[in-house]
């Protein structure tokens, strides 16, 4: 399985099954921001749709997106 495919703005995913053998992704930065599916793949696929929502709603709240701390890291090396 290739994350390529998913754009999560640099945030750090995991990943789990869970003992009905879901699966479970979630932002490990923001946990609040999850989604299930029956594969691996599912899960990815939700969490992505979920993402964009939560984009929609901080920029129809004039919010700003949260940034990955990584994404921020990597900032200050380019200019």
């Amino acid at each position: 399985m290739s994350l390529e495919n998913y754009d999560f703005d640099g945030f750090v995913i995991n990943l789990y099954v869970d003992e009905q053998g879901d699966w479970l992704a979630h932002f490990q930065e923001m946990p609040n921001i999850s989604a299930f599916g029956d594969s691996p793949q599912e899960a990815l696929e939700e969490l992505k749709v979920t993402w964009e929502m939560v984009k929609e709603d901080y920029e129809e709240k004039q919010q700003e997106i949260p940034t990955s701390i990584h994404k921020k890291q990597l900032s200050k090396f380019i200019k």
